[in-house]
């Protein structure tokens, strides 16, 4: 009987192999997917402490493009279903949505607005640590809603001037992790001046202010939470040649939070490099040091943008490499590595009637490799596995703030679309 729950997917990924049928729906595109997921730890509890389970992730996916004279519109819309074989308390439906209006005036005046939103089940350990929830397997579904607000001055001149203001609001389903409920505001400017078409550089500065309306004062009372940064950042980009481009940034960033004994100021920055040599080959590497929660550069970052959990305040150091060999027009080879060291000095962490101050690092290392395969324009079959393993400094584990653990995974997928 239990084949029965996987054998159910047959008909979709036959579907999805019909990828054939090609519409001109412009300026709207739909699209389905379909994928199937084996993990060994699928609350990244402690390794003795590990459950397995299949997963199944169906999508169904609709976007819009429509261009308005100098303007234009884009808005895309998804929801997924996850069914899980054994584990039935972790099934969800998550969404996500989001519009943007593009717009530019007849001089060099140009920006856009706009809006997103994503809901999904909470995954610990892969954004933000927050006590109690390590090792769960709780229904716990988290929502991120965006408001943004972009405008330039200068366009593709040599000089230009932007700024930019950002609302964001999360929550958590789950009452256990209502203190980790959070809205914050932001806002950006900064300059940037092209010596020539290969070479920029640029000067940003953003303040943001942010509060957990549900923090956790005292073992019995609720109350609101404040944090504030302010960054300043130098940047250049450099186009060395037509197939190798550079990306670098270095800043400095303070940072006043309720959740941590002391003030904190750190240098952030990070450098990016992508180079496609003359072969079948793509390369991307990254280097980052930020105090962003969503930390790995192969995380979405949807929601809130520089989200300091109250109990999981912490500098990150993150390293990526993703390497891509096309063996032909329609296969290709993708492998990737992340390595992200969190480092969490003097934060409150509250553990039944008694408040510890957390000291120590966590260091997690993600490995994936997979294949694929496009026989058409508009489909995408695809497989591989990857391996998370996470170390944490064992004083952190004593308010149960973060564990060790290791999860091993194996997933195929199939996805078509229709434009």
């Amino acid at each position: 009987m239990k084949k029965n729950h996987l054998a159910m997917l047959s008909p979709l990924c036959l579907g999805l192999l019909a990828g054939n049928a090609h519409a001109a729906l412009e300026p709207f595109s739909f699209g389905a997917s379909e994928n199937l997921q084996h993990q060994s730890n699928i609350g990244h509890s402690l390794d003795e402490q590990r459950v397995a389970d299949w997963i199944s992730t169906t999508e169904f996916n609709a976007a819009l493009n429509q261009a308005i004279g100098r303007d234009a519109l884009v808005a895309t819309a998804a929801v997924d279903f996850n069914r899980y074989k054994r584990t039935h308390a972790l099934n969800s439906t998550g969404y996500q949505g989001a519009a943007q209006f593009d717009w530019s005036t007849v001089g060099d005046l140009s920006g856009s607005f706009g809006a997103d939103t994503q809901r999904r089940q909470y995954i610990a350990g892969e954004s933000t640590e927050i006590p109690g929830s390590t090792g769960t397997t709780a229904h716990n579904l988290q929502t991120d809603r965006h408001a943004f607000a972009r405008v330039t001055l200068g366009g593709e001149s040599r000089w230009s001037i932007s700024g930019g203001a950002d609302a964001n609001d999360r929550r958590f389903s789950n009452s256990t992790f209502d203190a980790s409920d959070e809205r914050q505001w932001s806002g950006n400017l900064g300059t940037r001046y092209a010596s020539s078409p290969d070479l920029s550089f640029g000067l940003n500065g953003t303040y943001v202010h942010g509060e957990y309306p549900h923090a956790q004062t005292s073992a019995t009372t609720q109350g609101v939470a404040r944090f504030s940064t302010r960054s300043f950042n130098l940047n250049s980009k450099w186009q060395a040649s037509g197939n190798s481009a550079l990306q670098a940034s270095v800043g400095y960033t303070s940072e006043d939070n309720q959740a941590l004994a002391n003030a904190r100021h750190f240098v952030n920055g990070s450098l990016n490099w992508a180079w496609t040599p003359p072969s079948h080959f793509t390369v991307n590497v990254g280097l980052r040091r930020s105090s962003d929660a969503d930390a790995s550069t192969a995380a979405t970052n949807v929601g809130v943008v520089n989200a300091n959990n109250l109990n999981g305040t912490s500098v990150n150091n993150v390293g990526h490499l993703e390497v891509v060999y096309a063996l032909t027009a329609k296969t290709s080879l993708d492998a990737s590595a992340d390595y992200t060291q969190r480092r969490y000095a003097d934060v409150r962490v509250l553990n039944g009637a008694v408040t510890s101050v957390v000291n120590g690092d966590t260091r997690t290392l993600r490995l994936f490799l997979s294949a694929h395969f496009q026989p058409t324009r508009t489909t995408d079959l695809g497989c591989g596995g990857g391996r998370e393993t996470r170390h944490a400094d064992s004083a952190l584990s004593v308010p149960k703030f973060a564990n060790s653990y290791t999860d091993n995974y194996l997933q195929c997928s199939a996805s078509i679309k229709f434009d």
